[in-house]
């Protein structure tokens, strides 16, 4: 089947597969429809956060742990 969505829902569903949220654009719209798009947003601002940090860490030079940041992050995507 094929949809047509604004560009934002687009950009939406390719950072919830970046960030893990979705296995694919079309489980990421699954999601967008089942949990609706606003919850969807706020899991979104929070990642879009936490790469900020990690970023904002790269610049200054500090790193976590080796597999720390990925363990941590794998720990929040189960809850």
């Amino acid at each position: 089947m094929s949809i047509k969505v604004r560009r934002e829902l687009v950009e939406l569903a390719d950072k919830m597969v970046r960030y893990g949220l979705a296995s694919s654009r079309s489980h990421a719209f699954n999601l967008m429809i089942e949990r609706g798009v606003k919850e969807v947003l706020k899991d979104i601002e929070f990642w879009d956060d936490v790469y900020r940090k990690v970023e904002e860490f790269e610049r200054k030079c500090l790193r976590i742990e080796h597999g720390g940041l990925r363990r941590l992050l794998e720990e929040d995507r189960a809850r």
